[in-house]
């Protein structure tokens, strides 16, 4: 960490549909599973309603409406609490992913000057899971127009964080936690040691579950095994009538992921570092899967967290994934997973052998790529624009410590610019250690496909370009029954090569190859 507190430097990050976002951790307040919304007299079309928070109705805020993305189906979905100078604001999401931490100085900015656009901060790498984060500004989200402001309920605990996180910013002595509850006992755990959150889980039946192994859940394309927390760890009334968990988290266990269960998150908080206390050697079930106790009367007594027990018990994630008994349940589950995708992708490959998988995106119509072309995907920003508008290079960008050179793709392929905005992508193309970055007006979709013709082409689209006749273009057939569609699949290797070659960088392409890749229209007949 560098002279910022882990407070200043945590992130907490979420899904909206296919966008990874983030806010400052300490603008987080909690997170609540969703539920039916009060109605609101307010005409704002992305304020959904309000959600009823110890007799305050706090208005919720519908990010995919506000961007103009209609249609959206929140699954499971969740609230996030925002807080922000004594007001509170909710916003609606599919799902809570992990908390990461990175210095807001490594940001990289974005400005706009419309009140909408601002919402993004900028972009942070998570280096954990070597991911790029859009980072909304909380100031932003309470300057929308027209958005409604309810007092907090509780302004004690936002000034409490932020003198304390003021006080803290050279000593790095405040640590994150997660507080959440499991049949009649408090819990604890750093949100860095879990992966992701759940909201409503759906349990799977399985014929092995008994004991605190309560079934399994799909998570992301696998089975994992679900665990009941308390029952785990032996503690809690396992005798009381134990109601669906409404949540869950999951941490990994020799590589594997696992679920625990557990009733509900509480909050998240920041206390000093010596805050936890061990626990005595003798009376607990499982005292090696826990770091100690988090005492109550940390907080303050105007706190609700003060009133609801003696003390909060510290997870040890690092020691939990190190239990044999866990070790074995996931493995089985991630065996019998892989196998079951492996038969899958067997079948697949019988009905798809030698076809590609293909990244679908929009210039003014659906083209393709082979999706292993693609190094990685990075967010559009407006301000590598530098070059006049007739040149299809649009500027430069810097990431991961290259400075790599941005075309427009349909300007490239001898269409007129895009309209590029937040919505858009830059696809990063590496070729004998090149890299080229080409924007795309928005990513569609990764399909399979069906089937790749090469097919002759005619008349108009008969054009010279970069020096080259373009005689064939490639297609491919994607999508289902329903949806299926032709679209032209464009070669970016061989794209970089002639941009290499057009700047004397290569050597020249073999015309027998250039005359099949060379010069794909935008208006090509589909």
């Amino acid at each position: 960490m560098s002279d910022l507190s882990q407070y200043e430097q945590g992130f907490g990050s979420f899904r909206i549909g296919e966008m990874t976002l983030a806010l400052p951790m300490k603008s987080v307040r909690e997170v609540v599973p969703f539920h039916p919304l009060m109605a609101v007299p307010c005409p704002q079309p992305w304020i959904k309603g309000g959600l009823n928070l110890r007799g305050v109705s706090i208005p919720v805020l519908d990010l995919e409406c506000l961007l103009n993305r209609p249609g959206h189906a929140y699954a499971p979905g969740c609230i996030l609490l925002i807080a922000h100078e004594n007001n509170l604001l909710g916003l609606i999401a599919d799902e809570v992913k992990a908390l990461f931490f990175a210095n807001p100085a490594n940001m990289h900015t974005v400005n706009s000057a419309d009140c909408i656009g601002s919402i993004f901060a900028g972009s942070l790498m998570n280096s954990e899971l070597n991911q790029l984060v859009q980072v909304l500004s909380t100031q932003a989200l309470f300057d929308l127009p027209g958005l409604p402001k309810a007092k907090d309920p509780e302004p004690h605990r936002q000034s409490l964080e932020l003198q304390t996180s003021n006080e803290d910013t050279a000593l790095n002595t405040r640590t994150p936690l997660m507080l959440m509850q499991s049949m009649s006992t408090l819990f604890a755990v750093n949100p860095k040691d879990i992966e992701t959150t759940v909201v409503n889980p759906v349990l799977l039946p399985s014929e092995y579950s008994g004991g605190f192994y309560k079934g399994n859940l799909d998570y992301r394309e696998q089975t994992i095994p679900a665990v009941d927390l308390a029952s785990y760890l032996g503690l809690g009334n396992a005798g009381k009538t134990q109601c669906p968990a409404q949540q869950a988290f999951v941490i990994r266990v020799a590589g594997n992921p696992l679920a625990l269960l557990i009733d509900k998150v509480l909050d998240i908080v920041h206390v000093p570092h010596n805050s936890v206390i061990a626990l005595p050697g003798f009376g607990l079930p499982k005292a090696a899967q826990l770091e100690g106790a988090l005492p109550c009367t940390v907080f303050s007594k105007e706190d609700p967290h003060s009133q609801r027990g003696p003390q909060y018990f510290v997870l040890s994630c690092p020691r939990i994934s190190e239990d044999q008994e866990l070790i074995e349940l996931a493995g089985i589950l991630a065996k019998a997973s892989a196998s079951a995708q492996l038969d899958a992708a067997s079948q697949q490959g019988r009905t798809a052998h030698g076809l590609d998988r293909l990244m679908v995106y929009r210039l003014d119509t659906e083209f393709s790529t082979p999706i292993e072309q693609v190094r990685e995907v990075l967010p559009y920003r407006a301000d590598i624009e530098i070059f006049e508008r007739s040149n299809p290079m649009l500027g430069m960008l810097t990431h991961r410590d290259e400075s790599i050179p941005v075309f427009d793709l349909a300007q490239w392929l001898g269409a007129a610019r895009q309209s590029l905005n937040h919505e858009s992508s830059i696809l990063v193309v590496n070729v004998h250690g090149a890299s080229v970055g080409f924007a795309v007006t928005s990513l569609t979709a990764i399909e399979n496909a069906q089937w790749e013709p090469n097919v002759p082409v005619l008349g108009e689209q008969r054009q010279l370009m970069h020096g080259q006749l373009k005689t064939t273009q490639r297609l491919a057939q994607i999508g289902e029954t329903d949806h299926q569609r032709m679209v032209e699949v464009i070669d970016l290797h061989q794209q970089v090569l002639l941009i290499l070659d057009q700047f004397g960088l290569a050597p020249t392409v073999p015309p027998e190859v250039a005359v099949e890749v060379v010069g794909h229209s935008v208006h090509a007949a589909h």
